[in-house]
C-alpha cells in the first residue's frame, strides 16, 4: 500500500471540505478534525456562515481532546449525530471567543475519513438545517427524513471515500512519476557527452515541468503556462533535481499572488535556484514548501504587501496603509482591512520573520504596522514609535 494512504494531508483537509461546499447548499457550518501528519497534533477547522458567506476559522481543541476520542474511534463510515452527543466547546482563533457548538436546530452528519496510520481517525462533521431544501429541491419546505438522511449520508460519505482515493491514486503517480524522472536525470547527467545527450535532458526537464504545471492547473482552477524565458531558463539548468522542483514550485505560488488572469503565465525571473552546478545546497529554511496552511497565507500576503510598497515608495508617495492598500495589484484593500489582518495574525507574522530574516525588508523598516509588529517584543524601539 502506497505511503499517501497512511495519513491524510492538510491539503486533502481543505479540499474536501471544498468538495462538500460544492456539493450541498445552505447547510450551517463544517468542522474537520485531523492529526497534523508531520506533528501528530490534533488541529480543527471550520467553515460557519456569517453574512451570507462562508468564513472559516480555526479551533481551539486544547480542553476537548479526550471528548472528541470516542468521535475520532467510530468505525461506520458515517453516522447522525444530536447536537448533544458533541457536548464541547471550542474557541475560534481570533477576538469573538465564539462558542462553536452552540444550541442549533440542525442535525450534524458525522464522516469518518479513510486512513491506516492512527487507530483515531481524521473526522467530517457537517451541520444541517432540518430542510430538504439543503440540496437545492425547489419545493415547499419539509424536514429531513430518516430515509431521506440515510440517502444524504450514504451519497456524501461515498463521494468523500471516493475523492479520498481519486487524491491518493493521483498524489501517488505524481510521486511515482518524479522519482523516475530523478533517477533518468542522475543516471543521463553521468554520460552527457555530447549535444545530443544534453538535448535528451532537455526534454525530460521540460516533460517532467509541463507535467507539474499541468497538475497545478487542475488543482487550482487556473491556467498555468511558461514563458518562452521560462522554458529556456528550465531546459538550461544543470543542478540538482530537487532544487528544481522547489524553483519551480516556488514560482508557481508566487506567480499565483502576482498575476490575476485566469491564464497565468510564470516568468523567467520568477524561477529562482538555490544552487549552483558544483555546489548544491538546500536551503531548508526558505522553503515555502514546509510552510503550514495558515503560514502560507500570511506569508503570501507579506508577498503582495511588499510588492505594493516598494511600488507606493518609486511613486514618491507616503507609505501609508490607505496608498499601500490601494497599489495592491488587482485586488485593492482598505487601510483597515490591512491593519486588522495584521493585528490577527501577528504572531504568525513574528514567526515569519525569523524564519526568513532576509525577506520583506522594505515593509519590515518602512511600514510602521509591520514595524509595529516587531517592535512588540523590543522596549526601546517600542519607545520611539510612542515618541515619533
Amino acid at each position: 500500500m502506497s505511503k499517501t494512504r497512511d495519513i491524510l494531508s492538510e491539503d486533502l483537509i481543505f479540499s474536501l471540505i471544498d468538495h462538500i461546499t460544492e456539493m450541498v447548499i445552505g447547510m450551517e457550518k463544517i468542522i474537520g478534525i485531523y492529526t497534523h501528519p508531520e506533528t501528530d497534533e490534533l488541529c480543527g477547522i471550520t467553515l460557519q456562515y456569517r453574512n451570507n458567506r462562508l468564513q472559516e476559522h480555526e479551533l481551539n481543541l486544547t480542553n476537548v481532546k479526550d471528548q472528541l476520542t470516542k468521535l475520532r474511534l467510530e468505525n461506520s463510515k458515517y453516522r447522525w449525530l444530536d447536537k448533544s452527543q458533541v457536548p464541547f466547546d471550542a474557541s475560534y482563533d481570533d477576538k469573538s471567543q465564539l462558542n462553536i457548538f452552540d444550541e442549533y436546530n440542525h442535525l450534524i452528519l458525522l464522516i469518518a475519513l479513510p486512513g491506516i496510520k492512527h487507530s483515531e481517525k481524521s473526522i467530517l462533521l457537517i451541520y444541517f438545517k432540518d430542510d430538504i431544501n439543503a440540496f437545492g429541491i425547489q419545493h415547499h419546505r419539509s424536514s429531513l427524513s430518516t430515509e431521506t438522511k440515510s440517502i444524504i449520508a450514504h451519497l456524501l460519505s461515498g463521494s468523500i471515500h471516493s475523492f479520498c482515493k481519486l487524491y491518493w491514486r493521483e498524489k501517488a503517480k505524481f510521486e511515482q512519476f518524479t522519482q523516475k524522472t530523478h533517477r533518468i536525470l542522475q543516471q543521463q547527467r553521468a554520460d552527457i557527452k555530447n549535444d545530443t545527450r544534453i538535448e535528451e535532458l532537455e526534454e525530460v526537464l521540460l516533460s517532467w515541468s509541463r507535467t507539474y504545471l499541468l497538475e497545478c492547473s487542475n488543482s487550482d482552477g487556473f491556467n498555468y503556462v511558461y514563458s518562452d524565458g521560462a522554458i529556456e531558463k528550465i531546459k538550461n539548468y544543470k543542478g540538482e533535481f530537487k532544487s528544481l522542483q522547489k524553483a519551480i514550485q516556488e514560482a508557481v505560488e508566487y506567480t499565483k499572488i502576482v498575476v490575476t488572469d485566469v491564464t497565468k503565465e510564470i516568468q523567467s525571473e520568477f524561477i529562482e535556484f538555490n544552487t549552483n552546478v558544483n555546489n548544491a545546497i538546500e536551503d531548508s529554511l526558505h522553503d515555502t514548501t514546509e510552510l503550514s496552511f495558515r503560514l502560507q497565507r500570511v506569508y503570501e500576503f507579506l508577498d503582495r504587501l511588499e510588492l505594493a510598497g516598494r511600488k507606493v515608495d518609486q511613486m514618491g508617495q507616503n507609505l501609508t496603509g490607505t496608498n499601500i492598500g490601494n497599489a495592491i495589484e488587482h485586488k485593492p484593500i482598505s487601510a483597515a482591512a490591512i491593519s486588522d489582518y495584521i493585528g490577527k495574525n501577528r504572531d504568525r507574522i513574528n514567526t515569519l520573520f525569523t524564519k526568513f530574516p532576509d525577506k520583506w525588508s522594505f515593509i519590515k523598516n518602512n511600514f510602521k504596522s509591520i514595524i509595529n509588529v516587531t517592535a512588540q517584543s523590543n522596549k526601546q524601539l517600542n519607545n520611539w514609535i510612542k515618541t515619533s
